[in-house]
């Protein structure tokens, strides 16, 4: 078992990780798997830190999904997107099965570099005609195989919230949707593959805990946050996180 024989302030450290992730999905409405993949990068394999993080994903998505009214008119706006995002994860999880822990962290701090970087730089980028069959199937697949690879949902996504023009409650429930479906094909797809079974599942209950509790704490605290701090706050999250990858992933 994965969070077995560790010793224990290790262990700590890992719920403490998750429960901050927690935190910052409540707030943010993203975060979860970037924070922890962040925090853990010293101590955990990154493979066994996504494998970890899905069942509290799925957990964390539904309550955002059935937070708001919003849900028939996202799922227009974004259907093929959604449809496409999700199936291309399968091929992205049988790449990350095959490559070096060590390159999915350095590919991950790439995302979140540039991610964060275009928005700190005020640098907005929209889709055009983003409602489209086609350019939502290819915008789709393409954040779906990253998604697969690394487990950063954020990339091109946000390119298409940008298009969206969403505002924060809205945003956030989007989000929801998109990640319950993500979290639900990588679950489909690491156990196929074997890279989640019993000793991994048990776990993955376990750290559930701190996250939900630190969902909820953050969500509570996002109804004080104003629209441009909830911003404001994302972007910096992912250039920090992606920075501690990067230091890892090369040393």
């Amino acid at each position: 078992m994965i969070l077995s024989n560790l010793p224990t302030l290790t262990f700590f450290y890992i719920l403490l990780a998750y429960f901050i992730g927690g935190i910052t999905q409540g707030i943010l409405g993203v975060g979860l798997i970037t924070v922890v993949i962040s925090l853990l990068s010293f101590v955990v394999d990154v493979k066994e830190t996504i494998a970890l993080v899905i069942i509290p994903t799925i957990i964390t998505s539904f309550f955002q999904m059935i937070n708001g009214n919003n849900l028939r008119k996202i799922s227009i706006d974004t259907k093929f997107f959604l449809i496409f995002s999700t199936l291309i994860i399968i091929p992205g999880v049988i790449l990350l099965k095959t490559l070096q822990s060590d390159l999915i962290l350095i590919f991950i701090a790439i995302l979140l570099f540039v991610n964060s970087s275009l928005f700190l730089s005020n640098r907005i980028i929209s889709i055009p005609n983003h409602k489209s069959l086609i350019i939502q199937s290819i915008t789709g697949s393409f954040n779906g195989f990253i998604i697969g690879l690394t487990s950063i949902y954020t990339m091109p996504f946000v390119f298409l919230l940008q298009s969206l023009k969403y505002e924060k409650e809205k945003t956030v429930q989007f989000m929801g949707l998109a990640f319950l479906l993500y979290s639900l094909m990588q679950f489909f797809s690491f156990t196929f593959l074997k890279l989640i079974d019993m000793s991994t599942i048990i776990p993955s209950l376990i750290v559930s805990i701190p996250v939900v509790i630190g969902f909820f704490l953050g969500k509570i605290i996002r109804g004080y946050v104003s629209e441009i701090l909830f911003k404001k706050l994302f972007y910096i999250m992912l250039l920090l996180m992606s920075g501690v990858i990067l230091i890892n992933g090369v040393l």
